[in-house]
């Protein structure tokens, strides 16, 4: 297999440099040179293996643009999390009117609920007791409830 030869010429407009850094950088190396010629695949391995004395100077004005598009990803980001965290008031209130009307219906059910069973008694004692069982009853259906809801809400609908 045979490989290709180049110039000094073609191979700086290979690598987009000057003829005058190639020919510096040739004569630096171990490169076999043959009639003003190299094989291309050998200049490339050594090519690789040459110093690099010059950094990039930093061009201010893409840095700004890419610092400016990272703090906009950053910005949409935050903006996302937040959107999908928070929750109008207005749906808030609404729901907080809905629970409040359920647990004062319940409520104020309770005396002609309780009234004629604790007519019936004699012991105070028995008569606390029994209002706060109703009462714990009331407040404990009404949170299983709240929860059912929320359960629903959460999941994924199917599609």
């Amino acid at each position: 297999m045979s490989n290709e030869w180049v110039t000094f010429s073609q191979f700086a407009k290979f690598k987009g440099v000057t003829n005058q850094y190639v020919h510096k950088w040739a004569s630096g190396s171990e490169l076999p040179i043959v009639d003003g010629k190299f094989e291309l695949e050998v200049a490339n391995r050594h090519w690789h293996k040459r110093p690099q004395s010059r950094q990039k100077k930093i061009d201010f004005d893409e840095a700004r643009t890419k610092k400016m598009e990272a703090d906009a990803r950053l910005a949409e980001m935050s903006a996302d999390t937040m959107a999908s965290q928070l929750v109008e008031t207005a749906s808030v209130v609404e729901t907080w009117e809905r629970s409040f009307a359920k647990i004062k219906t319940k409520m104020t059910a309770l005396p002609n609920k309780m009234g004629p069973i604790l007519a019936v008694q004699d012991d105070p004692k028995i008569c606390t007791n029994q209002l706060k069982n109703a009462i714990n009853k009331i407040l404990n259906e009404l949170a299983s409830n709240a929860r059912r809801r929320n359960t629903r809400r959460a999941e994924p609908k199917a599609s």
